[in-house]
């Protein structure tokens, strides 16, 4: 792949992506293939042709095959707990995005509860996809949090000569019950880089993957639970198509207050379907720990911070 016959904004994150990978930009574009992104995108141009659809699965609803497994929650011993779920813990089978301004704390938290889930229930299988740093800050990130170190763990960077869509298909039909991917925008454009596809195909793909395992369709019949980070732009808009916030049960949002409001880190669930929304949950990152509120309820249904928890 020649440099010349890139975009300004292809050659940008060419550069972006090489330096985070301590290599040259003519490895990275190396890496990636002379074919690769030129592909006519066939399937996404063509009209289907009609087909006989099977329609068995329409149902009633009172015949769902719903079993007890499927309803399972698991503790991290966290606060936190108790904004996933009315119950309290996380669901297994479900998908949960978070969004947030950058740096205010998305990996930390949600890798910090990844590892609680892990530490707290030993029979668990719990996954880290890491697309969006090299070994040298997750190294960094660990001494901080040694916790961290309880997680399996993969790097994107770590099969750039291979397809990380089959990457991916063959780590999840290991069967996961709770994955974290950070971030969502990385892996799709490794995968569309990978394969040729355009945004929608690499969605299409994802959502499947996540839809497939949600319903235990692994080697162990696992509910597999997908925490999927994702990016933001400036003005706090969504990156990517909807598609990706509908098959989610739950939007996790963290944010930072106006100073003049204090200044302060929260999270609040703008959607979820097994438990409470709409309410803010203060935290604060330092050096080594995560300090968390309670939340207790007060006049006209808004809630404020009591009691902080600090959790290491």
């Amino acid at each position: 792949m020649n440099q010349k016959n890139l975009s300004y904004g292809q050659l940008y994150y060419a550069k972006l992506k090489a330096k985070e990978f301590g290599i040259t930009v003519e490895q990275y574009l190396a890496s990636k293939g002379t074919n690769r992104g030129s592909k006519v995108e066939a399937n996404e141009a063509t009209v289907s042709k009609p087909e006989n659809i099977d329609l068995s699965k329409v149902g009633k609803l009172r015949n769902l095959d719903i079993t007890e497994a499927m309803l399972t929650r698991n503790m991290t011993g966290q606060p936190i707990d108790q904004l996933f779920s009315y119950e309290g813990g996380v669901p297994v089978g479900t998908n949960i995005m978070c969004t947030g301004d950058p740096g205010v704390g998305k990996t930390t938290v949600l890798l910090h509860t990844l590892a609680n889930l892990q530490i707290k229930n030993r029979k668990l299988k719990c996954l880290f996809v890491c697309a969006e740093m090299n070994k040298i800050q997750m190294y960094k990130y660990t001494q901080r949090f040694p916790i961290f170190g309880e997680v399996d763990t993969v790097f994107a960077s770590d099969f750039m000569d291979s397809n990380f869509k089959l990457v991916m298909e063959q780590l999840m039909k290991r069967g996961y019950d709770y994955i974290l991917m950070d971030s969502i925008v990385e892996v799709l454009e490794t995968i569309r880089d990978d394969n040729g596809w355009g945004q929608m195909q690499a969605e299409k793909w994802l959502i499947d993957l996540c839809v497939r395992n949600n319903e235990g369709h692994n080697d162990r019949t696992a509910f597999t639970t997908m925490l999927l980070i994702q990016q933001v732009t400036k003005a706090g808009v969504f990156v990517g198509s909807n598609k990706m916030k509908h098959i989610t049960d739950a939007h996790m949002e963290m944010r930072r207050q106006r100073e003049r409001d204090g200044g302060g880190t929260y999270i609040e669930f703008s959607k979820n379907r097994n438990g409470q929304a709409g309410i803010r949950f203060g935290y604060q990152l330092s050096n080594d720990s995560i300090d968390y509120g309670t939340i207790s309820q007060i006049e006209e249904g808004e809630f404020e911070l009591e009691n902080e928890v600090t959790i290491g």
